[in-house]
């Protein structure tokens, strides 16, 4: 977007809210209306109180959610290193086992099955081991050696999961159960050694089940993700190369979804609530705002962002001054400055007019959507009356065909093409939602349809409501 293109496009917002071929009064704009003056008739002296500003109508809230999977297979290392695929205990560190002396345990277990419904996780599989034991005054024998198979256990960990404060996954409600398969009768004697087997293979599960409980908050943390979004989303998004366009996405509050188990995964979301809107000017500061602790709520399933794009009365009347003083300078009749003012869908611009002609000129316009070519047109741009007098005057000068080409210029012929500017927001909108956060975690975003719904005008900006409907999500595997 070259910077000439765009002072045309900020100084066209100036009449820019036109369409009906109805003209407004004065009184049409309320207190906003101005008399004209003409230097033949002197303006008594008076002090009129500023007006008040409205209070700002905040920008509409808009639900963006985030679907969150979490592929349950990306905690098998973690899982496999708490409870490894093999492992024996010699004499020296095998667990004395009730009556019997326990002088080898070794196992092996099938991989580990990861499943989950509702906010149930389960873990599950199947253990074959053998064991020596000695019976005191006897020599050792075995149970699983030489020509028997080992010894079959079934083993399972079922338990509630729930997201803390800390934004990291807890467990509570744990269920364990080893249910031995094959008795263990001690060979030569006959002995059966099952139920302190049973005994020893119980306590290895409730150490397994433990080290669980410590080790799910590390290995499914939320925070990370949560706090890349909630930062990108303060910070103010650039919409032209001259950063004279800020999209500003203003997040007031995150939630959460409860976990949801679905087979392989469970499923959660993080629900952003922001007030999108689009600025013209400089850059609006960086939001300070820290991520709040976790709490939870409910999630559509894709997000509806209403966008609020505001032009700025202030940032308008400067550039158009700029574009209509230069092209009116050195002439008898110069436009010192622009000012421009609105209520509801009426607009009126004031220019400022010096030299030979001392006065204002007032335009005056309503405001109109052209969805075809995403313009705003002002095509019943009219002078005031009394405006039309002062311009007869300046026929007769060299000035009034310059001032004339200057407000052409200014209006780009009464169509001000936003089309990009609204393209710009959908861009940003999927860079803030298509991105690597961290290894193995992308994000993922879509927008299926982008509109404008209204134009109006607020007392100090021109304001474009448009609407996204799309959907984001994240798989962590």
């Amino acid at each position: 977007m070259s910077r000439r293109w765009y002072l045309l496009t900020v100084a066209a917002l100036i009449v820019a809210g036109s369409g009906m071929a109805v003209r407004p009064s004065a009184a049409a704009i309320g207190s906003h209306a101005t008399s004209d003056t003409t230097v033949a008739r002197p303006r008594p002296t008076t002090i009129v109180a500023p007006p008040r500003p409205a209070p700002q109508v905040p920008a509409e809230l808009a639900v963006i959610p985030v679907q969150v999977t979490y592929v349950l297979q990306s905690l098998a290392p973690v899982l496999d290193s708490l409870f490894p695929v093999r492992d024996s205990l010699a004499e020296a560190s095998c667990r004395s086992v009730a009556r019997l002396v326990c002088h080898q345990y070794v196992y092996q277990r099938d991989p580990l099955g990861l499943s989950a419904t509702g906010a149930r996780f389960s873990i599950s599989t199947m253990m074959r081991y053998r064991a020596l034991v000695g019976v005191p005054g006897t020599r050792v024998a075995s149970c699983g050696y030489g020509s028997e198979t080992p010894r079959r256990a079934l083993l399972s960990l079922a338990t509630d999961l729930y997201w803390r404060r800390d934004w990291k996954i807890g467990s509570r409600n744990t269920a364990l159960a080893a249910q031995l398969l094959d008795p263990c009768r001690v060979t030569s004697f006959n002995l059966d050694a099952t139920a302190p087997l049973q005994t020893m293979i119980d306590r290895q599960l409730r150490d397994f089940s433990a080290q669980v409980d410590s080790a799910l908050p590390m290995a499914a943390d939320l925070r990370p993700l949560a706090d890349s979004i909630w930062k990108s989303f303060l910070e103010p998004s650039a919409m032209d190369s001259l950063n004279t366009l800020w999209l500003v996405l203003d997040p007031e509050a995150i939630r959460v979804v409860p976990l949801t188990g679905v087979g392989p995964s469970f499923r959660t979301a993080l629900v952003v609530y922001a007030r999108p809107r689009v600025i013209a000017g400089a850059k609006p500061p960086t939001i300070n705002r820290p991520l709040p602790m976790l709490s939870l709520g409910s999630s559509p399933a894709g997000f509806v962002v209403p966008v609020s794009v505001e032009l700025p009365f202030n940032e308008v009347n400067r550039r158009a001054t700029e574009l209509l003083a230069a092209e009116t300078a050195g002439t008898s009749e110069r436009v010192d400055s622009v000012h421009v003012q609105a209520s509801g869908d009426s607009v009126r611009i004031v220019l400022d007019v010096s030299g030979s002609l001392n006065g204002k000129m007032t335009l005056m316009s309503r405001l109109r959507w052209d969805p075809v070519v995403r313009e705003l047109r002002m095509d019943d741009l009219q002078w005031s009356l009394a405006s039309r007098g002062l311009m007869s005057r300046m026929k007769a000068t060299l000035a009034a065909p310059l001032i004339g080409r200057a407000i052409r210029k200014a209006t780009m012929g009464g169509r001000v093409p936003v089309g990009a500017q609204l393209d710009s927001v959908r861009i940003q909108m999927l860079q803030l939602l298509n991105r690597t956060v961290s290894p193995g975690v992308t994000l993922g975003g879509s927008i299926s349809s982008f509109q404008v719904e209204s134009v109006s005008t607020t007392d100090r900006a021109f304001v474009v409501r448009a609407r996204l409907v799309g959907q984001a999500n994240v798989v962590i595997q």
